[in-house]
């Protein structure tokens, strides 16, 4: 048996407590949402048990997408993390509907709520500042759906996002943007679609 082959039996092993972990948990079609965005990145077709597995090996923001989703599973979880170790440069915290997408390996990304379709590039900071003025409890962002955080963006505050919009990169985002805009610079500006 040559070493390659070798390689990829072990690294299938180190799968497998992830694999029971995805295939017994309550709300798979959760992960298979978010599975489903990262299928352009990856050399699979369809969602299946290949593709999570291809993920969690080479995909390393999706493996911290999928401990944040996993959070309360138990020795599974801690089993999985020891042999596929999550990054530490990602922080993932809040409510964050389906299809969630994580490009690349660095960010801070703590909002309150999101909706489908939450999107997040690299270097983005997300989180806590001056409280919202209709609940002075929330101080993280709330993002509608289909929502894109672009690259270097720092998105802070009890403030609404709405939905179908873009951040632009670099963006300082700290007050209210309505639906179907871009927004752009620091100071930040709103541009409707």
């Amino acid at each position: 048996m040559n070493k390659q082959v070798i390689f990829s039996y072990l690294q299938f092993f180190r799968c497998i407590p992830a694999d029971i972990l995805y295939m017994t948990y309550k709300d798979k079609a959760l992960i298979r949402s978010d599975l489903s965005r990262v299928m352009d990145e990856i050399p699979f077709k369809n969602v299946s048990i290949g593709a999570f597995n291809y993920s969690m090996l080479f995909v390393k923001s999706f493996r911290n997408v999928f401990y944040y989703r996993t959070g309360k599973s138990g020795i599974l979880r801690i089993f999985s993390r020891w042999l596929l170790p999550q990054l530490d440069s990602l922080e993932i915290h809040g409510i964050i509907g389906e299809g969630f997408r994580v490009y690349h390996n660095y960010g801070v990304i703590h909002p309150y709520k999101a909706g489908r379709n939450f999107t997040v590039h690299h270097g983005v900071t997300i989180g806590k500042g001056r409280p919202s003025v209709e609940d002075d409890s929330i101080v993280d962002p709330i993002f509608g759906d289909n929502v894109e955080v672009m690259s270097g963006a720092i998105v802070f505050g009890g403030i609404r996002i709405g939905n179908n919009v873009t951040i632009g990169a670099g963006s300082l985002v700290n007050k209210d943007v309505p639906d179907n805009c871009v927004v752009v610079g620091n100071p930040m500006r709103i541009i409707r679609k």
